[in-house]
Formats: C-alpha cells, sequence, structure tokens
C-alpha cells in the first residue's frame, strides 16, 4: 500500500528507526526503516511511502521504498501537495491552458519556438513553485499565478501602448522567472539553494534561455539576445538585483508589471487581513508603509 505523508519524528527501536508519518487528514502511521534510509528523508517533507502492513496488538508498517512527491512530474504533484500546502484554487490544468494560449499569440517564429521548449521542458515546476520564499505569491502554483497576472497587465499595456511588441512581452513574462525553478531548493519548503545564492533567478533564467537558443540553432539571432535581456534586467535597477537596466520597451514594461503584480498580490494579502476601518501591518515591499482599508469597502 501507499500513504502519502511528512515525516513529523522519528526514534529509535532496536536496529530500526520508526518514521512517526502524518498524512493530510493528520492521521498517524508508524513506518519502520533502517537508519541510513532515515537519514537521508528530510523532515516536514511529503513523500510518497510503499509500505508493507503488520498487524498485532499495535498496527505497524514496513518500508518497501519512498518516492519524494516533488520529484513526480505530471499535474499528479499539485494533487497531492495541495493536502500538504499553502494554496490557492487549483491551478494546475487551467493555467497550463492559459499559458499556451498566450503561446501560440506569439507571431515571431523564433521567440515562439523557445518559449514552447523551455516552457514544455520546465512545465510542471513552473505550474506547481511558488512565486515567492515568503513574500508573493508564496504559495503552491503561486508562480504561475504570477506569469498569468502579467500576462493580462500586459495586455492592458499593449491596448494603451501599441508600439510595444507582443511577442517579446508574452515571450519574457512566461519565462522572465524560469530561473526559479533553479533558484530554490524544492517546490516543497523552498529556500535559496547554492545556485540561487551565487547567481540568482535572472542569470540562471539566462543561461536556460542561451542553451535552448544553442539547441535550436538560434544562439547568433537578435531575438535571443533580447530575450536574455529582458530576463536579465527585469529587476530594473542594479540595487534590487537586476544584472543590467532595462534598454528596450520591452524590457522596461516587464520591470514595472512585475513590480506592480507581486507588490500587488502582497497589498491583497494584507488587506484581506485587515478590518475596515483600520490600517495593515507594514508592509516591507511597498516600503514599510501602513495601508489603510476603507470603512465601506
Amino acid at each position: 500500500m501507499y500513504i502519502y505523508g511528512v515525516i513529523t519524528t522519528n526514534n529509535s527501536n532496536d536496529d530500526n528507526i520508526n518514521l512517526v508519518v502524518k498524512d493530510k487528514n493528520n492521521e498517524i502511521f508508524n513506518i519502520k526503516t533502517t537508519k541510513e534510509i532515515s537519514e537521508s528523508l528530510l523532515r516536514n517533507h511529503v513523500y510518497r511511502f510503499e509500505v508493507e502492513e503488520h498487524g498485532g496488538q499495535r498496527i505497524s508498517y514496513h518500508l518497501i521504498d519512498f518516492l519524494d512527491v516533488s520529484k513526480i512530474d505530471s499535474a499528479l504533484r499539485e494533487e497531492i501537495l495541495r493536502g500538504f500546502m499553502p494554496h490557492k484554487e487549483r491551478v494546475f490544468a487551467e493555467n497550463d491552458k492559459l499559458i499556451t494560449e498566450y503561446i501560440s499569440k506569439i507571431d515571431n517564429k523564433i521567440l515562439k519556438e523557445l518559449t514552447i521548449k523551455l516552457y514544455n521542458d520546465h512545465k510542471v515546476d513552473l505550474l506547481t513553485y511558488p512565486g515567492g520564499v515568503r513574500i508573493h505569491h508564496a504559495y503552491l502554483g503561486g508562480l504561475s499565478q504570477h506569469l498569468l497576472g502579467m500576462l493580462k497587465l500586459a495586455d492592458s499595456f499593449l491596448e494603451n501602448y501599441p508600439f510595444l511588441d507582443k511577442n517579446y512581452l508574452y515571450s519574457g513574462i512566461i519565462l522572465h522567472d524560469l530561473g526559479k525553478v533553479y533558484e530554490y531548493s524544492d517546490v516543497q519548503n523552498p529556500y535559496y539553494d547554492v545556485p540561487g545564492q551565487m547567481l540568482g533567478h535572472l542569470v540562471i533564467g539566462a543561461i536556460e534561455v542561451s542553451k535552448a537558443a544553442l539547441e535550436l540553432g538560434y544562439d547568433k539571432s537578435e531575438e535571443a539576445l533580447i530575450l536574455e535581456h529582458i530576463l536579465i534586467s527585469h529587476h530594473g535597477q542594479l540595487q534590487f538585483g537586476s544584472c543590467k537596466r532595462p534598454i528596450t520597451a520591452e524590457a522596461l514594461i516587464i520591470w514595472y508589471i512585475d513590480t506592480i503584480d507581486s507588490k500587488f498580490s502582497v497589498l491583497e494579502e494584507e488587506l484581506a487581513k485587515t478590518k475596515p476601518g483600520e490600517f495593515t501591518e507594514t508592509i516591507p515591499v511597498l516600503d514599510k508603509t501602513k495601508m489603510y482599508k476603507p470603512i465601506n469597502k
């Protein structure tokens, strides 16, 4: 049988280790395994445990095999993790459909092929990873929610400023945070891994674009170069982690759109916790401002 759960603690019993595992319904299972296997497993991390049930006065389970749920490369990852991680609405299938529709609107052949390849190669991660470790969109599927929020804002900017190139906007937005799936340690309980701290997601994402362009034969194209520029400049200012300041119209607007969507997602969460007629707590991403929630709102 299979048990999906997190290890809350463990204790030793002779030569065996007893893993105390809690499932999404808070039911507790005692799973026996070896010390070597126990030391390789992360606490508060969701695994699929394949076990053999043993009866008696107290039912126990012997571990046969295990799988880190983060390694599941399908929509099943979201389905399982929804029982253990903060989340909003179910996003995988719907967001995949919506992002794919935006990709279909890209007319430039090179940008379209690069976007299709990179999106398909990283689809499960892009659809399930959080958008941030602690701040914006920091929940299961938050990254794809952030991408769609930006894409919807981009449509309004394209309507108001038709000189903007939708191809660079759509491709740049879909791929701008690609490096986060390498920057973060994991989809579960993420922290900034060594590559994340040494390079950061802007550089890592640009490297992935460069590799894909080389593989597709577009490494000398202007499209690949500009797309790489969008990724390394989308934080706008050097003090915010940007490698370069934006120097194309599309790179500039992606910085602004990214800032709007990330800050307003945090503001939405803070206002939801605030009573009408009162102020929020100080909000770090809004320069530590306290925002007022009107009484009649």
